[in-house]
Protein backbone atom coordinates (compact mmCIF):
# COMPACT_ATOMS: atom_id res chain seq x y z
CA UNK A 1 0.00 0.00 0.00
CA UNK A 2 1.23 3.63 -0.68
CA UNK A 3 1.52 6.16 2.07
CA UNK A 4 2.70 9.70 2.11
CA UNK A 5 4.11 10.37 5.79
CA UNK A 6 4.19 13.96 6.95
CA UNK A 7 7.09 14.99 9.19
CA UNK A 8 8.07 17.64 10.89
CA UNK A 9 11.21 18.49 12.74
CA UNK A 10 13.20 21.49 13.88
CA UNK A 11 15.92 21.65 11.95
CA UNK A 12 18.39 22.30 14.76
CA UNK A 13 17.74 18.53 15.24
CA UNK A 14 18.56 17.85 11.97
CA UNK A 15 21.43 15.28 13.52
CA UNK A 16 19.19 13.73 15.73
CA UNK A 17 17.21 12.91 13.40
CA UNK A 18 19.47 11.48 11.04
CA UNK A 19 20.72 9.20 13.86
CA UNK A 20 17.31 7.81 14.28
CA UNK A 21 16.60 7.10 11.18
CA UNK A 22 20.00 5.26 10.96
CA UNK A 23 20.06 3.77 13.85
CA UNK A 24 19.70 -0.52 14.18
CA UNK A 25 20.67 -2.86 11.47
CA UNK A 26 17.31 -4.16 9.68
CA UNK A 27 14.79 -1.92 8.36
CA UNK A 28 11.59 -4.26 7.41
CA UNK A 29 12.06 -5.49 3.72
CA UNK A 30 8.51 -4.54 2.94
CA UNK A 31 9.08 -0.65 3.44
CA UNK A 32 10.15 0.61 -0.22
CA UNK A 33 10.95 4.52 0.10
CA UNK A 34 9.23 6.02 -3.10
CA UNK A 35 10.58 9.57 -2.63
CA UNK A 36 11.50 11.84 0.39
CA UNK A 37 11.27 15.75 0.12
CA UNK A 38 12.52 18.92 2.05
CA UNK A 39 10.23 21.70 1.67
CA UNK A 40 12.68 23.94 2.68
CA UNK A 41 11.00 24.46 6.10
CA UNK A 42 10.58 22.67 9.04
CA UNK A 43 8.75 19.85 6.87
CA UNK A 44 9.59 17.09 5.00
CA UNK A 45 6.86 14.97 3.30
CA UNK A 46 8.23 10.67 2.77
CA UNK A 47 6.42 8.85 0.06
CA UNK A 48 6.52 5.21 0.65
CA UNK A 49 5.15 1.26 0.36
CA UNK A 50 4.51 -0.95 2.97
CA UNK A 51 2.67 -3.83 3.07
CA UNK A 52 2.40 -4.55 6.88
CA UNK A 53 1.87 -2.07 10.08
CA UNK A 54 5.34 -2.83 11.51
CA UNK A 55 6.81 -1.04 8.67
CA UNK A 56 4.51 1.99 10.08
CA UNK A 57 5.80 1.62 13.25
CA UNK A 58 8.96 1.37 12.03
CA UNK A 59 8.82 4.80 11.01
CA UNK A 60 6.97 6.11 14.22
CA UNK A 61 10.75 6.33 15.59
CA UNK A 62 10.72 9.63 13.75
CA UNK A 63 8.48 11.13 16.67
CA UNK A 64 11.18 10.28 19.12
CA UNK A 65 12.95 13.62 16.90
CA UNK A 66 9.72 15.69 15.22
CA UNK A 67 6.18 14.77 14.78
CA UNK A 68 5.55 12.32 12.12
CA UNK A 69 2.01 11.19 10.59
CA UNK A 70 1.38 9.44 7.72
CA UNK A 71 -2.06 8.40 6.10
CA UNK A 72 -2.76 5.37 3.06
CA UNK A 73 -2.72 6.91 -0.30
CA UNK A 74 -4.14 6.39 -3.68
CA UNK A 75 -2.19 7.46 -6.56
CA UNK A 76 -4.49 9.58 -8.75
CA UNK A 77 -1.63 10.81 -11.15
CA UNK A 78 -3.76 9.78 -14.24
CA UNK A 79 -6.64 11.45 -13.67
CA UNK A 80 -4.68 14.67 -12.87
CA UNK A 81 -2.73 14.45 -15.78
CA UNK A 82 -5.77 13.77 -17.51
CA UNK A 83 -7.10 17.24 -15.96
CA UNK A 84 -3.47 19.61 -16.88
CA UNK A 85 -3.51 18.04 -20.48
CA UNK A 86 -7.50 18.30 -21.04
CA UNK A 87 -7.71 14.92 -22.29
CA UNK A 88 -11.00 13.83 -21.31
CA UNK A 89 -10.32 10.33 -23.43
CA UNK A 90 -7.41 9.57 -20.84
CA UNK A 91 -9.87 10.28 -18.35
CA UNK A 92 -12.05 7.66 -19.52
CA UNK A 93 -9.22 5.42 -19.48
CA UNK A 94 -8.63 6.23 -16.04
CA UNK A 95 -11.70 5.44 -14.75
CA UNK A 96 -11.84 1.87 -17.18
CA UNK A 97 -9.08 1.04 -14.85
CA UNK A 98 -10.56 1.50 -11.98
CA UNK A 99 -13.58 -0.33 -12.83
CA UNK A 100 -16.30 2.20 -13.02
CA UNK A 101 -19.05 1.36 -15.09
CA UNK A 102 -19.79 2.70 -18.62
CA UNK A 103 -22.65 5.00 -17.96
CA UNK A 104 -20.72 6.49 -14.68
CA UNK A 105 -17.69 7.06 -17.07
CA UNK A 106 -19.81 9.16 -19.72
CA UNK A 107 -21.22 10.83 -16.82
CA UNK A 108 -18.23 12.13 -15.88
CA UNK A 109 -16.47 12.92 -19.18
CA UNK A 110 -19.42 14.84 -19.79
CA UNK A 111 -19.02 16.91 -16.81
CA UNK A 112 -15.29 17.35 -17.46
CA UNK A 113 -16.00 18.71 -21.13
CA UNK A 114 -18.28 21.12 -19.85
CA UNK A 115 -16.09 22.36 -17.40
CA UNK A 116 -13.50 22.70 -20.36
CA UNK A 117 -15.98 24.92 -22.04
CA UNK A 118 -16.91 27.29 -18.82
CA UNK A 119 -16.07 30.83 -19.72
CA UNK A 120 -14.73 31.82 -16.97
CA UNK A 121 -14.37 30.33 -12.69
CA UNK A 122 -17.32 31.29 -11.63
CA UNK A 123 -19.10 29.39 -13.93
CA UNK A 124 -17.34 26.38 -14.03
CA UNK A 125 -18.26 26.50 -9.71
CA UNK A 126 -21.76 26.91 -11.28
CA UNK A 127 -21.20 23.94 -12.78
CA UNK A 128 -19.66 21.64 -9.89
CA UNK A 129 -22.94 22.63 -7.98
CA UNK A 130 -25.10 22.03 -10.64
CA UNK A 131 -23.66 18.40 -11.04
CA UNK A 132 -23.55 17.85 -7.25
CA UNK A 133 -26.99 18.93 -6.86
CA UNK A 134 -27.94 16.28 -9.96
CA UNK A 135 -25.71 13.64 -8.22
CA UNK A 136 -27.63 14.13 -5.06
CA UNK A 137 -31.45 13.68 -6.28
CA UNK A 138 -30.41 10.71 -8.07
CA UNK A 139 -28.62 9.46 -4.99
CA UNK A 140 -32.08 10.24 -3.39
CA UNK A 141 -33.66 8.08 -5.14
CA UNK A 142 -31.75 4.80 -4.48
CA UNK A 143 -32.52 2.85 -1.69
CA UNK A 144 -30.16 1.88 1.43
CA UNK A 145 -26.32 2.59 1.06
CA UNK A 146 -26.85 1.62 -2.67
CA UNK A 147 -25.68 5.40 -3.95
CA UNK A 148 -22.66 5.47 -6.07
CA UNK A 149 -20.08 7.58 -5.29
CA UNK A 150 -18.94 10.52 -7.76
CA UNK A 151 -15.77 10.19 -9.10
Amino acid sequence: MLFVGQFRVDRSQDLEFWAVLWQGHDVPRDLKLIAAYNLLSDLRIIVFEADSIASVRWLDRLNFVGHFECQPALDQTDGYQAALSRDTDRLEGFLRNRKVSEAIIARESSFRARAIESPNIWTALALGREQRSLLESEAAAIPGDQAPEPQ
